[in-house]
């Protein structure tokens, strides 16, 4: 096996991950809350972070004004985190999934267009409009009325979207910095700030807790987060954004598929459809050529 497919196999795995942590999360809301969720997990994340960092070499340094651009994505991340829980224990989990991770990238698009990052093409709208219909249909949005539409799980799925995009857009102007060490001090702040301000330990100590709460904590924490991360940011090092962005497109399946494995959730064919009409309007707006990936550029 070549050290490219060796790679794209991490990649996969790493995309399951990011799928499975939609489910795992729904099961966490068993045995915590949200803040609890939220400081517990990235708390652990900062913890393992700081080793990768050490391992690979890069300097904890951060700048002043990288670290305000932390500080204000990481509460980004915290509103982001807190709908991300809400709209698993509200919802289903793999639908949740589904809708949050297609609907992320186009919120991010749509947001360069307002800021004036990028100049929109006719295809360009035409992508959107796709992608909207797949959103749509994703959804099911013909079984719903207004006000079912607007019910608080659907809500709680578009803020995480719009939350995750803020964190992106915040994250791109600490362009000098190494995004790990971003990440770290990121999840660090959240850390520091959920904690001060909403945790309150309601459900008992955490090293109280059972098998699998912590089979699960650590799956979405050091998995989900930790190793994912570190491989997403690795091979977009090695192999170039778009290549890397490709595999990202894998993450709302492994979320419908992880949800019906672990769940039993129920999924219609529909979903699947707007699933794939979601991924190719994002294939056009970040014009991806789909051609080998084993090629080099």
């Amino acid at each position: 096996m070549s050290a490219n497919q060796q790679q794209f196999l991490w990649l996969i795995l790493a995309m399951f991950f990011w799928g499975a942590s939609w489910p795992i999360a729904s099961i966490m809301s068993a045995y915590v809350d949200v803040h609890e969720f939220i400081t517990y997990r990235y708390f652990f994340v900062t913890l393992s972070m700081a080793p990768v960092l050490w391992w690979m070499r890069l300097s904890f340094k951060i700048g002043f004004i990288d670290f305000v651009i932390a500080c204000i994505a990481a509460l980004f991340l915290v509103l982001y985190s807190n709908y991300y829980f809400l709209s698993v224990t509200h919802g289903a989990p793999g639908l949740a999934g589904a809708v949050v991770t297609t609907l992320m990238p186009i919120l991010v698009y749509l947001l360069m267009l307002f800021s004036k990052q990028k100049k929109p093409r006719f295809k360009d709208w035409l992508a959107l409009l796709l992608a909207a219909i797949g959103v749509l249909i994703t959804m099911g949005i013909w079984q719903f009325q207004l006000s079912e539409i607007l019910a608080t799980g659907n809500l709680y799925m578009i803020a995480a979207s719009l939350s995750w995009a803020l964190v992106s857009i915040t994250s791109s102007y600490a362009k000098p910095l190494n995004p790990l060490v971003l990440s770290f001090y990121i999840y660090l702040i959240t850390t520091i700030l959920d904690w001060l301000l909403f945790f309150q330990p309601t459900h008992g100590s955490v090293f109280a807790m059972d098998g699998i709460f912590w089979i699960n904590f650590v799956i979405v924490s050091l998995g989900s987060t930790t190793f994912a991360t570190t491989i997403y940011f690795a091979s977009v090092h090695s192999l170039g954004s778009k290549k890397a962005s490709v595999f990202t497109f894998l993450v709302p399946f492994f979320a419908l598929g992880t949800s019906v494995l672990f769940l039993n959730e129920t999924l219609q064919w529909t979903t699947f459809l707007g699933v794939l009409m979601t991924i190719i309007a994002l294939i056009v707006l970040n014009d991806i050529k789909l051609r080998p990936l084993n090629k080099h550029k």
